[in-house]
């Protein structure tokens, strides 16, 4: 089948190995398109259009919304394609699609009043509570700006978070999904890195969120809303924290798999401006390139290990327990802290050249640099839970 699906056809019966071949095939489109995505900040309509006609965004979707309804190593799979030629375009996938695969475990009126606007509608969005919502009769009242709302360009509706003040210690925040004419777009994405993805802020002011719009935080992170239990497979009841630290990783892997290919190339071919020796005879060079592939394969190994992980879970229809939370949530960081010494550790060794915007290398250790800065993925956290429940302490976070 080629990268347009033909007419009528199902997205649930399309392989994960026929979703790998359609991103493949978009990676000329993606490439052509990404320094211009920098410049305007945003994705440009044509790779969004693509990525759509793919079939991409229904990957993680609910069948019930004529979703996909695979499993988080296809999508690992696919973002870790994009991400080789375009890492803006791959993160605001991820995102996009991130968000679809959550509006499987809210109340079905939501879904459902969501696709009849257009099955494939676009739900970008902001997951950490910096808003406020208080309680009201029938719904919730929420205000606030709403920072890191990636893809909100392409969107018609956004999922947020927003703290309740003054709830019971159970119920610290709510996620609500909100409709475009309930938000204004504040232009604050001006970045070091993955400019393209346009992560604008939301601003919200006293807007009425109707009850069946919203979920607890407590039920949504904990996979204890019901509606996620609904669906033919237990995809909709994955923990959703390290679901998603595990597609950022997959972002994270891409590129720095991408940084190393395009660094031995370079090297390869460059000579000492000094001494018009060639860089590939220095040994420093050698283990540099040894040392970073190999951190690589290891990154590659544990993030696979991650998926069996998520696997197991599906197949037991099971919830994870608290020590495989903060394994599957470890194993992600350690992968991306592998990953970022590799990149880290040739970069380091590129020469000025590499510091130049023509520089590929310059471009992604950028959006590199950004990509690694995510907060599902912060090392220190997560060693932190997983060094205490290793040694038979509670966790000093919510396991949700």
């Amino acid at each position: 089948m080629s990268v347009a699906m033909a007419a009528g056809a199902r997205h649930d019966e399309v392989s994960s190995d026929e979703y790998i071949k359609r991103a493949e095939a978009l990676l000329p489109l993606l490439r052509s398109h990404a320094a211009a995505n920098e410049e305007t900040r945003s994705i440009h309509p044509d790779v969004i259009a693509a990525m759509k006609q793919a079939g991409l965004f229904r990957i993680l979707q609910p069948r019930r919304l004529g979703g996909a309804e695979l499993d988080l190593r296809t999508m690992h799979r696919v973002i870790r394609t994009l991400a080789t030629a375009s890492p803006s375009a791959s993160w605001v996938l991820m995102v996009l699609v991130a968000h679809s695969w959550i509006l499987g475990m809210f109340d079905e009126r939501v879904q459902d009043e969501i696709a009849a606007e257009d099955p494939e509608t676009i739900i970008a969005g902001s997951l950490a509570p910096t808003g406020r919502a208080v309680r009201v009769d029938g719904g919730w009242r929420v205000s606030g700006r709403c920072p890191f709302a990636s893809g909100t360009d392409h969107a018609r509706w956004n999922l947020l978070g927003f703290k309740v003040p003054g709830e019971d210690s159970l119920l610290p925040a709510v996620h609500v999904l909100a409709p475009v004419r309930d938000y204004a777009v504040h232009d604050n994405w001006f970045t070091m890195g993955l400019r393209g993805t346009g992560s604008k802020e939301l601003v919200l002011d006293d807007v009425f969120v109707p009850e069946h719009r919203a979920m607890p935080s407590p039920l949504l992170y904990g996979s204890l809303a019901p509606w996620g239990r609904r669906h033919p497979t237990w995809l909709h009841m994955m923990p959703v924290r390290p679901g998603l630290a595990y597609h950022v990783s997959a972002h994270v892997l891409g590129m720095a798999q991408k940084f190393h290919e395009e660094f031995v190339a370079i090297t390869r071919v460059r000579n000492d401006k000094y001494t018009g020796t060639r860089k590939a005879d220095s040994p420093g060079l050698q283990f540099r390139v040894a040392e970073s592939e190999f951190d690589l394969h290891a990154a590659e190994l544990i993030l696979d290990r991650a998926a069996d992980g998520f696997d197991t879970l599906a197949r037991e229809h099971r919830l994870p327990t608290t020590e495989e939370f903060v394994d599957l949530r470890y194993s992600v960081a350690y992968a991306v802290q592998r990953c970022r010494a590799a990149v880290e550790r040739l970069f380091a060794a590129a020469g000025a050249n590499a510091t130049y915007d023509s520089s590929p290398l310059q471009a992604l250790f950028r959006d590199f640099t950004v990509a690694t800065h995510h907060g599902t993925i912060d090392y220190d956290v997560n060693a932190e839970e997983f060094g205490r429940v290793r040694l038979g302490l509670p966790p000093t976070r919510p396991i949700t």
